[in-house]
């Protein structure tokens, strides 16, 4: 173990990749979200009346669009959106400050660029909510203006919604605690596998094989070292999730250490398993995206668990990584504790004793 701490620190490269590694879930929360932000719009009004601005005014003091061009000819929209320059074109009709005097109803067009269907989707949203508030605002007004200034007799239903947990709404909370999960697994497999095919390419390897130790000792003399580092790097990049980012923590931080140590060691598991199937470490890179990608997936952290065809839903269970994520979640944003957790933490610990041991069977049979 001595030894392994000494060539593991020696190494400096593979502790700063481990310490950068969290630190760069930063750019996830910077650049990863799905909320629409400054989607550039283009307008074509063909009126160019005080209510044709008013409306275009009020898509543009809204967050999700940038009024970035108003063009002369509804021909030069296609072009805007064939480049990229627009997004999304409002098509404002040469009679629509006439229809809504006289009470004829009028319509206006929304041209969407739909090649990213989830943003699109949600400008969609956003885009619907304005124009039901401005109609609405414009039966308000017309019935003041019949004289029944008591628009409080026209039926309506309040909706009174309250978001717990996260009100703001606020994706990048979502996203720098999955992400944060995501780099505890790809290291958790990554390092150990590569320390061990490191052995085999240096050709220490067969030393290990006449030594008297056990495969046991191995592979906790391999981890453990990594552990530490990696429990540094889990700090940084919770400290940065905290500061930087505004993440809450709402729950006990040394549960989520507690649950981040069991998740390592389930990945480590899976890593050391891949170090003795692998004798290099071209082997170990082919085998991390054969293991990795699918862990992502089946974790909720892309697609919500709900959202995926029922033996999908199954199969989400074999990851270690949506437990995790559960837990995560549940600590940060909800506040809860081991008793709410416990179905998580055993599931992670269970996972944990059964890669350590198969894995430790597995190595066991290489030394001998």
């Amino acid at each position: 173990m001595r030894k392994e701490f000494i060539q593991f620190f020696r190494d400096k490269a593979l502790v700063i990749l481990i310490l950068y590694t969290f630190l760069e879930i930063a750019l996830c929360g910077w650049a990863l979200t799905l909320e629409v932000k400054n989607m550039p719009m283009v307008v074509y009004d063909a009126d160019r009346s005080v209510a044709s601005r008013a409306l275009i005014t009020d898509f543009s003091r809204l967050d999700s669009f940038k009024l970035v061009q108003q063009v002369d000819n509804p021909a030069e929209i296609n072009d805007l959106m064939d480049k990229g320059v627009a997004q999304l074109a409002l098509i404002i009709p040469p009679s629509f400050s006439r229809d809504l005097q006289s009470g004829t109803p009028t319509q206006v067009q929304l041209l969407l660029d739909g090649s990213n269907s989830t943003i699109a989707g949600q400008a969609m949203a956003d885009a619907g909510g304005l124009l039901r508030a401005y109609n609405e605002q414009i039966i308000l007004e017309r019935v003041d203006r019949s004289g029944q200034a008591g628009h409080s007799f026209l039926p309506r239903v309040k909706n009174l919604v309250r978001v717990w947990y996260m009100p703001q709404l606020k994706y990048v909370h979502f996203i720098m605690l999955t992400m944060l999960a995501i780099a505890v697994l790809m290291l958790g497999v990554l390092i150990p596998a590569a320390g061990i095919v490191r052995e085999k390419e240096a050709g220490t390897f067969e030393q290990l094989m006449i030594t008297p130790i056990t495969g046991a000792e191995l592979i906790i003399a391999k981890i453990l070292p990594m552990l530490l580092v990696k429990l540094v790097g889990l700090t940084l990049g919770v400290v940065m999730s905290m500061w930087l980012f505004g993440v809450p923590l709402r729950g006990s931080l040394l549960l989520f250490y507690g649950i981040s140590v069991l998740m390592f060691l389930s990945s480590s598991g899976i890593g050391v398993l891949m170090g003795a199937f692998a004798q290099n470490m071209k082997q170990v890179l082919l085998l991390a995206f054969f293991i990795l990608f699918p862990l992502a997936f089946l974790s909720g952290t892309m697609v919500p668990i709900s959202n995926m065809p029922p033996f999908l839903q199954w199969l989400t269970y074999l990851s270690p990584l949506r437990y995790y994520v559960e837990a995560t979640l549940g600590i940060f944003l909800k506040g809860v504790g081991l008793d709410i957790l416990w179905p998580q933490t055993l599931a992670l610990a269970l996972y944990g004793l059964a890669f350590l041991t198969y894995s430790t069977m597995r190595f066991r049979k290489s030394l001998a």
